[in-house]
Order: C-alpha cells, then structure tokens, then sequence
C-alpha cells in the first residue's frame, strides 16, 4: 500500500496547490466570475472522458503504464498553466490535467487488485487518506508560493509540475505492477460489456447515478466557494490555502484512522447515507455564516460528510465487480463523478449568473437531497446482484 499511497499523495499535492490561486489568477486575466466556476467543469469534463479510458486500459494492459503515462501528461498540463496569458489556455490547462487526472480510477483499482473483501475498506480509506493528506499540503503550499499577488500563478504551477514528477518517478522506481499478465489474460477473454450497460445494472446503475448527483453538489461548493469567500469575507489565496488545508485534516483522520472501525460497525450503505446529509447541511450553511472563524463549521461538516461517503460509496462499487472488470466498473465510478464535477459549475455558474454568489450553495444542497433519497435503504436496490461474471453479457 505504502507505494500506491505516495505516489497519490505527490499527484494531489500538485493538484491541491492549484485550487487556492486559480480563481484569483483568472480574475486577474479579465475572467468574469461565472466563467470562473465553468473553468472549474473543464478540468471535470477531462476526468469525465479520461476515467472510465484509464480504467478499462489497465484492465488490459496494467496499471502501471497507464499511472506513467498520466502523471508525465499531468506534468505538461502544469506546465502549460505556468505559462497561460488568456483564458484559453488556462482553459487548454484545466483540461489537459483533468483527462491526467482520469488516473484516480486506475489508483482505486489498483487498490482493489492487492487488498481482499475483509481488508479493502480500510484500503480504500487509507487511499482516501492520501488524497486528503495531499489535500492538506497542497493548498496550504500553493497558498503559500503565491501570498497575496495573484500574478505568482506560474511559481505555483511549476511548484505543481514538480509533484507530478515526482510521482512519475516514485511509479517508475517503487511501484510494482498489481494486474499481472495473467489476470490481463483472464480479462481479454471475458466480453467486453459496453460501459453504459453498466448503468442497466440494478444495484450498481443507481449507485453510479447517485455518485453523479451528489458529487455534482459537492462540486458546487468547490467551483464557487474561492469565489465567494473572496467577495464576500474578502479571502485571499493563502487564506483559502489554509482553509483547504484544515478540510483535508479532518479528512485524514476520518479516512486513515476512522472508516475501518465505522464500515464494521454501520456498514458502507449507512456511512453513505449518513454522509450525503452531513453534506447538504454544510451546503445549507456555507452562505448563512459570513466570517472567516464561522465558515470553518460548515467545512468541518462537509470534510467529515465526504470523508466517509467516498471510500464507503467507491466500497459499494466495487462489491458490485468481478475481479477482472473492476477497473472498468472504477472507472464508471469515477467518470460518473467527473459527469457530476461537470454539471455541478455549469449549474452553479447559471446559479450564480442569474441569483449572485450565495445561490450555488443553496441549489446544491436541494440536489444533495436528491441524492440521499436516492441512496435511502428503502430506496435503493439492496440486492447485490450485479458482482456475476459477465461473460454473457457483451
């Protein structure tokens, strides 16, 4: 685990110091506030395509190559970034990292390649732990190169550049191939279902579909919230940094310390549940609470809200695969999150054209609603029917 784990660690670093900057930095090229938050959908509409590819393409050739080759590409996006003078190519940027970042399906089936039934809770939460402890360092250390100039954007993307390659490095020399040839065997001769049967799948269709729902909330608050706290209580990106730095504390010790005890005690189903309220309460909040020491409360909320709905939700996912097509059943997962992190600026951007900059966070806890009924036990199809080998069902 340890290797897997530093190298997500270095890549969400890089992809951490970005986060507190980027909406000042686009301000300071001419960017009107709702395009802001749209830029924000780009780097998902990446994800969105480059998940489910990276997924499916370590299922057959491992998962090694594809981390390689993602994390050199994310080191390019970074790059350009460092360069960007208009917002096309900030937008090109966002985008580019975001296909990079599809690599996160490939981490979580990574994951699931080397733990068993018994011990990929922890797993998955000790993985989530790594995104949040690079979530910690990551803005706190962009906030930190850039102070209070927007204008030292490139500082902080080449700061980026070197975490992602580092990462690269850290695959390169530490990090064993966990889908060996003969597994890739066994998946080639399997049919390849096509992706969107998946949705068609009782259990695992509305597990995806709700991922898309609440994810799409929770990515409303991330698009506007820089925006917001820098209109309304006057932020600044290393002020933001250290914000994004305490939600990724309380992630990690949930995440590394918590979920394994939790998970045996409530179930995944449970957590999931009871996450995705936490989450709609810190959405409600957010715009009710107009200073610096207050908003930390609806932080400290949605940290601990997602902390356990992730690894519990990406558990109930997986549960759902057979061994040979979780890479591409992780991948669904992740491109129906990047679906959500998409529609979620689009919608938070028209939010915010049409009601200001408080509209957002209420408009995204009514769909964090939605998505909670949608995962309620009474709701939801409770049947695990969907872990089956598909070999009839191409």
């Amino acid at each position: 685990m340890l290797p897997i784990l530093f190298v997500v660690f270095l890549d969400l670093v890089g992809f951490g110091m970005v986060i507190p900057i980027l909406p000042f930095y686009a301000e300071h090229l001419g960017i009107a506030p709702s395009i802001i938050i749209f830029l924000f959908g780009l780097y998902s509409l990446g994800q969105l395509v480059g998940a489910p590819l990276w997924g499916a393409a370590s299922d057959r050739v491992g998962r090694r190559p594809i981390l390689l080759a993602t994390l050199a590409a994310n080191a390019a996006a970074n790059m350009l970034l460092a360069v960007a003078s208009n917002g096309w190519e900030l937008g090109l940027s966002r985008l580019v990292a975001g296909l990079a970042a599809g690599n996160i399906s490939t981490a979580y089936a990574y994951v699931t390649d080397i733990t068993d039934d018994l011990t990929r809770p922890r797993a998955l939460g000790l993985l989530g732990a790594g995104f949040g402890f690079g979530f910690i360092v990551g803005p706190a250390l962009g906030g930190l190169l850039a102070g209070t100039d927007a204008a030292n954007l490139a500082r902080v993307a080449h700061g980026a550049a070197i975490m992602s390659v580092m990462a690269f490095l850290a695959t390169l020399f530490y990090l064993p191939e966990s889908h060996g040839k003969e597994t890739r065997r066994a998946h080639a001769h399997h049919v390849r279902e096509p992706r969107w049967r998946l949705l068609q799948r009782p259990v695992l269709g509305q597990l995806l579909v709700a991922t898309m729902i609440v994810i799409g909330a929770v990515s409303m608050l991330h698009s506007s919230y820089s925006i917001w706290g820098a209109a309304y209580l006057g932020f600044s990106p290393r002020t933001l940094g250290w914000i994004f730095g305490f939600i990724g504390i309380l992630s990690v010790t949930i995440q590394g310390g918590g979920i394994g005890v939790l998970t045996r005690r409530f179930g995944a189903p449970h957590l999931t549940h009871a996450g995705v309220y936490m989450l709609a309460a810190a959405l409600a909040a957010t715009p009710l609470l107009r200073s610096a020491w207050l908003t930390l409360i609806p932080m400290g909320i949605y940290a601990v809200g997602a902390a356990i709905f992730m690894p519990s939700m990406s558990t109930m996912v997986a549960e759902t695969a057979a061994p040979h097509e979780r890479g591409a059943v992780l991948g669904a997962f992740q491109g129906m999150g990047s679906m959500g992190r998409v529609v979620g600026p689009l919608l938070a951007s028209a939010a915010a054209a049409v009601a200001g900059l408080n509209a957002p966070f209420v408009v995204a806890a009514a769909v964090a609603i939605i998505g909670a009924i949608l995962l309620h036990p009474k709701t939801r199809n409770t049947d695990n029917t969907d872990n089956t080998d598909n070999t009839d069902n191409g």
